[in-house]
């Protein structure tokens, strides 16, 4: 909260500055002051402006660190905090215990104490290669990870609390995990829902990357489409070929590694959202309350979007879109293609590859736009600026980026 109203009070005296800069160069033009004057005060201003606009962009890192913190996987911090909770009241019950087992029978619901859990395992084949994962959970992580065998294997963890050990057997001996496979259009159908009650329910399903079948028993790459939903919890995948693939949760991260997609949706409202050594084609990130780290992502198109949160992007597509609502951006373009960045309280950060022809255009409402020397200005102003290098109009593969803040500076280097 501190850094966020050290930002704004900065952000009025910035405005304060600039409205002297222009009441000054009114003055200028109407023979008011001497030139002398004119230009002390103008250096003075614009002195001042640049301190300004370089502690805001040290205040917006630090204010995206705590949006992040804020934002990251609200579910593993409510369990932390009912851990706490939990041990406090269990350290009380220890005094009362022998009162408690007189109690009447409409007090067995009231539990507290340690944590239990209990495991179910499915294990099955494929008969062929392409698989459809429908996997949901409320209080509970996913994670979809492949192995080296020619099996799978789907671990569901249930955890519930309680005070005696009795009592929690019988929680989770309530907890009904439903897991169906069945053959469907052509594909393999896996299907895990729980029956979740005062309890969460963890989905761990290690995958084949590849299945034999026909008549010589060759090996085929496993496509798996997939819709994975957690309502508190993180979601993960690594290392498998998914085709149309949808991953939604509410409080937790997501985090893709080493992954082919065909058509990705990745969503969450409080988590970052992380993709690494990845291929989209196609692919939508968005997340409220969390950053976006896209490395070393490559594909046709993406969409990439945040409202509380800064986004970190070395990629390669088509054309992409990169929005942040508040909050810096980091571009890295690796390659040709049309970009799309925006911001509208925050810096923007673009580096270019000299090999690559480029044309760049960086606006700002209210900022700085600066250049690295050794690239081609192609034209000026205040609050705008192009750069585009000679062989642009010429080169049949090329880069194009749009770059825009409303309040913030952009880098060009």
């Amino acid at each position: 909260m501190k850094v966020i109203i050290m930002k704004m009070k900065r952000k009025l005296e910035l405005n304060r500055q600039k409205a002297l800069l222009v009441d000054l160069e009114k003055m200028h033009e109407k023979s008011e002051i001497s030139e002398q004057t004119y230009a002390e005060m103008k250096r003075k201003y614009e002195e001042k402006l640049k301190d300004l606009e370089e502690h805001l962009e040290d205040e917006e890192e630090e204010l995206e660190l705590e949006l992040e913190d804020l934002g990251e996987d609200m579910s593993e911090l409510g369990l932390r905090i009912s851990e706490k909770v939990n041990s406090a009241v269990a350290r009380a019950m220890d005094k009362v215990h022998a009162t408690m087992s007189n109690l009447p029978s409409s007090f067995e619901n009231f539990e507290t104490g340690e944590s239990y859990t209990a495991e179910e395992v499915f294990e099955g084949s494929f008969d062929t290669d392409k698989v459809y994962i429908d996997f949901d959970t409320v209080n509970g992580h996913i994670e979809l990870e492949k192995w080296d065998q020619d099996t799978y294997k789907v671990v569901a963890t249930k955890k519930v609390r309680s005070y005696s050990e009795e009592r929690a057997r019988e929680k989770l001996e309530r907890i009904k995990i439903t897991f169906e496979h069945e053959k469907k259009d052509g594909k393999d159908v896996l299907k895990l829902s729980p029956s979740e009650s005062g309890a969460s329910v963890s989905i761990t399903a290690y995958l084949p990357g590849t299945v034999k079948g026909g008549m010589l028993s060759k090996e085929h790459p496993v496509v798996y489409d997939a819709d994975v939903n957690s309502v508190n919890g993180h979601l993960a995948v690594e290392g498998i070929h998914m085709g149309e693939t949808a991953l939604k949760t509410v409080n937790g991260r997501i985090e893709i590694g080493h992954v082919h997609a065909d058509d990705l949706d990745a969503e969450s409202v409080n988590g970052r959202i992380t993709l690494e050594d990845t291929e989209a084609e196609k692919s939508s990130v968005s997340t409220e309350n969390g950053r976006l780290e896209l490395d070393n992502v490559r594909g046709k198109t993406i969409t990439g979007s945040t409202e509380n949160g800064s986004i970190r992007s070395r990629i390669s597509f088509e054309d992409a879109e990169l929005k942040t609502e508040n909050g810096s951006i980091k571009f890295y373009p690796k390659g040709k293609g049309k970009y799309d960045l925006q911001t509208e309280m925050g810096s923007i950060s673009i580096d270019v590859e000299r090999s690559m022809p480029y044309h760049i255009e960086a606006r700002t409402g209210m900022g700085k736009v600066r250049v690295a020397s050794d690239l081609d200005v192609a034209s000026k102003n205040r609050h705008c600026i192009t750069v585009e290098s000679p062989t642009y109009e010429s080169a049949e593969e090329r880069l194009f980026v749009d770059a825009r803040t409303d309040m913030g500076s952009v880098k060009i280097r």
